[in-house]
C-alpha cells in the first residue's frame, strides 16, 4: 500500500518538508532531474509558485533540475518548440524566476507497447530522476487529466499524441437503434444520427465516450482511449529504467476543461489541496476519491460522460502501480 500525503493548503512549509523527506534518499546530489509540468495555453497551467518551491527543494538537495514539456498536436503557439518557448516566458517559466533551465523537448526515443510505438521525450529518457507536477482538472476525452495524462500526452511526440486519438476509433454495428446517446456524449461533434449513428473518422477524437455510453452495446473499438493512455504512460516510465519518480497532484482550481484550452471553463469542484506520492495509480485514485467524497458524486463522469476511474484501472492493470493507498493528512489551511 502506497503512502499518499494530503496537504489541504500550501501556505505552510509542509510541502517543502514532505518533498525533502521523500526525495532526499532517492534524488541524489548531482542527479539530473526532469520536472514535467504544463506551462499553460492561456489561463490554466501548473501553479508557478508551487513549481518554484519544488525546484528550490531539488536545488537544496544538490540535484540538477530542468523543467520540460513537449509541443502539442493542435494549432497554438505551443505547436512548435519556438512558439512554446515564447509562451513559457510569457507565463513566467524562466530560469531566472523558477531557478532552473526550461526545455521544450522535441527529440524522442521509441518504446513499443501492445498497440503503439510511443515516441518519448529524449531529454526525459536521458535524465537521472523524474518529478511529475500535475494540475488536476476535467478533460472531455478522458474525464479528468492529472499525472497519467501528464505522462501519456505530455511526454510524447506530436505523432504519438495523434496516435492516442486515432488508434481507438469506434465502429457502429447493426445493433444501433439510432437513439442518439452517442451523439449527445460526443465532445467532438463527430456523430450524425439518421437511420443509425454515423461517425466521421476525421472529426473523431477517439475518446471512447460513445463506446462507453451506448445503451445497446452497438459501438465497438479495438482499444479504448484509457488503455492507450495507460500504455503511453507506461512507455514513458520504461525509458527511465527504474530510476526514481515522484508525483505531485495540485487538486485546486478544478476546472471543467483542460489547461490545453484557451479558457478551461468554470470551477466544477471545491479545492481539495495538494497530494504527493511515488505511485502514479495511488495518487490518481486518492485525488479522484477525495473530490468525489467531498462533492458526493462522480464529478468528472457527470460532466464529461467519461469515468475517470477507467484510466486509473487501466494503469493498474498494466502494472504502473496499485489502487490501495494510505492517506496521510497534513494540517494546512
Amino acid at each position: 500500500m502506497s503512502k499518499i500525503y494530503h496537504i489541504k493548503g500550501v501556505d505552510s512549509n509542509q510541502y517543502e518538508q514532505i518533498l525533502e523527506k521523500e526525495l532526499k534518499d532517492k534524488f541524489k546530489r548531482g542527479m539530473v532531474v526532469a520536472v514535467k509540468l504544463h506551462m499553460g495555453e492561456d489561463k490554466g497551467m501548473f501553479n508557478l509558485e508551487l513549481a518554484k518551491r519544488a525546484i528550490n527543494v531539488l536545488n537544496k538537495l544538490g540535484c540538477k533540475p530542468f523543467l520540460f514539456d513537449t509541443p502539442v498536436k493542435y494549432l497554438s503557439p505551443r505547436h512548435t518548440k519556438e512558439g512554446y518557448e515564447k509562451l513559457a516566458v510569457k507565463h513566467g517559466f524562466t530560469k531566472e524566476k523558477i531557478g532552473c533551465p526550461v526545455i521544450i523537448s522535441n527529440d524522442y526515443v521509441v518504446v513499443k507497447t501492445e498497440h503503439m510505438s510511443v515516441e518519448v521525450s529524449k531529454d526525459l529518457a536521458e535524465s537521472d530522476a523524474f518529478l511529475v507536477l500535475s494540475h488536476l482538472k476535467g478533460h472531455p476525452a478522458s474525464g479528468m487529466g492529472a499525472a497519467i495524462k501528464n505522462l501519456a500526452m505530455g511526454c510524447v511526440s506530436i505523432k504519438s499524441k495523434n496516435d492516442l486519438h486515432s488508434l481507438g476509433l469506434p465502429e457502429v454495428s447493426d445493433a444501433c437503434t439510432a437513439c442518439g446517446t452517442c451523439a449527445e456524449v460526443c465532445f467532438f461533434n463527430a456523430i450524425d444520427i439518421k437511420d443509425r449513428a454515423r461517425i466521421n473518422a476525421e472529426m473523431c477524437g477517439g475518446c471512447s465516450n460513445c463506446f462507453y455510453n451506448c445503451p445497446n452495446n452497438a459501438i465497438t473499438a479495438e482499444v479504448s482511449f484509457d488503455t492507450l493512455m495507460a500504455e503511453a504512460a507506461s512507455a514513458v516510465l520504461k525509458t527511465l529504467d527504474n530510476k526514481p519518480v515522484f508525483y505531485v497532484n495540485d487538486v485546486r482550481s478544478i476546472t471543467k476543461n483542460c489547461d490545453c484550452f484557451s479558457n478551461p471553463g468554470e470551477i466544477i469542484a471545491k479545492d481539495v489541496g495538494v497530494l504527493l506520492g511515488d505511485d502514479i495509480v495511488a495518487i490518481e485514485k486518492a485525488s479522484v476519491d477525495l473530490i468525489n467524497e467531498q462533492e458526493k458524486k462522480n464529478v468528472f463522469k457527470e460532466v464529461h460522460h467519461h469515468d475517470p476511474y477507467l484510466q486509473i484501472k487501466e494503469a493498474r492493470k498494466i502494472g504502473l502501480g496499485k489502487e490501495d493507498y494510505d492517506l496521510t493528512r497534513g494540517v494546512g489551511k
